[in-house]
């Protein structure tokens, strides 16, 4: 957005044992088969190598076997960022690290605006062209996708999946945004996005989030721009936002300055990438819903991250 003070470009915008929701459903059904949610393009191998590989908690994964029948790879259990300088990263909240995986490299001259990753662990990367490009979290390609810019009058948007149901196979994309205009103003809407690629407006938001989804069917948002800046569970029918946890160790930023904010849920906790108006570079906040904590853990990450993506695959709790 040049000639503004506020460039988009510049935005994102003790063992753990893991239990999601997807593997408590199928601890019910017996003779789960495949069946594979909307989004899935039939394809995906987890790359990484398994050995003390702190999110692969038992059984081989250097396949890229499932880790339940209802999930895709183990890769579908990680947490990715995306910087505005294309980097392409793999967080790990055990250690509160970043792992660059590689450089995108899209057929566009446009810079990454956010992110969400499906259950085969494919990212999907908005750019602030309005294109969606299919990234793979194994080697970092890109491939071009079929939705059309600028539906419903979303030109950007923050995104995240959302199981259907809890435990749910299938997912829906959720969307925040509208014009890149009124980033600044702090006013859009939410939608959604179907099998198709096409996007549907849902209702409005009280701000400008970044969203994430859970395998439990929950849809949130981290608002930047309410004072102080919140998280909030959205009504996936209307847009309202019902639970609320303020966020007032991240200050307030006047909506004009130089900021950055991407979202996700992992764990049965939310981490915030945030880079206020006087902070040098993005730095990890995470949420702790079950008292309100507000913690930072990674400060001054040397990037500008401006997207977070995990799929509804990721823990839901940390037992």
């Amino acid at each position: 957005m040049s000639g503004l003070r506020y460039d988009r470009r510049m935005h994102r915008h003790d063992s753990l044992h893991w239990l999601t929701a997807a593997a408590v459903a199928a601890l019910l059904v017996a003779g789960c088969d495949d069946t594979r949610p909307p989004f899935r393009d039939g394809g995906g191998t987890d790359a990484g190598d398994s050995g003390g590989d702190p999110f692969v908690d038992s059984g081989p994964r250097r396949d890229g076997g499932p880790i339940d029948p209802l999930c895709g790879t183990a890769a579908a259990r990680y947490l990715y960022v995306v910087a505005a300088d294309d980097a392409f990263l793999r967080f790990d909240p055990e250690t509160n690290t970043l792992t660059p995986l590689g450089i995108l490299s899209c057929p566009t001259s446009s810079s990454p605006f956010s992110m969400a990753v499906d259950r085969n662990a494919t990212a999907w990367v908005l750019y602030q062209d309005g294109r969606i490009f299919h990234v793979s979290t194994a080697d970092v390609s890109c491939t071009a996708t079929s939705f059309a810019p600028n539906q419903a009058g979303f030109e950007v948007f923050g995104m995240g999946f959302v199981s259907d149901a809890p435990g749910s196979a299938e997912e829906t994309l959720f969307v925040a945004g509208g014009s890149l205009l009124d980033i600044t103003l702090g006013s859009a809407s939410l939608g959604r996005v179907d099998s198709s690629l096409r996007l549907t407006s849902v209702g409005g938001l009280p701000g400008w989030p970044e969203l994430t989804g859970t395998g439990a069917a929950e849809l949130w948002g981290f608002f930047p721009d309410t004072s102080p800046p919140s998280v909030r569970m959205i009504d996936q029918g209307s847009g309202a936002t019902t639970r609320t946890f303020p966020m007032s160790e991240l200050g307030s930023g006047s909506g004009l300055g130089d900021r950055a904010w991407a979202f996700a849920f992992w764990g049965a906790r939310f981490y915030v990438f945030y880079k206020g108006d006087f902070d040098t570079t993005t730095n990890v906040w995470r949420l702790d819903p079950a008292d309100g904590s507000v913690i930072e853990v990674l400060h001054d990450t040397g990037y500008r991250i401006v997207g977070a993506g995990v799929s509804t695959c990721a823990p839901i709790e940390l037992i």
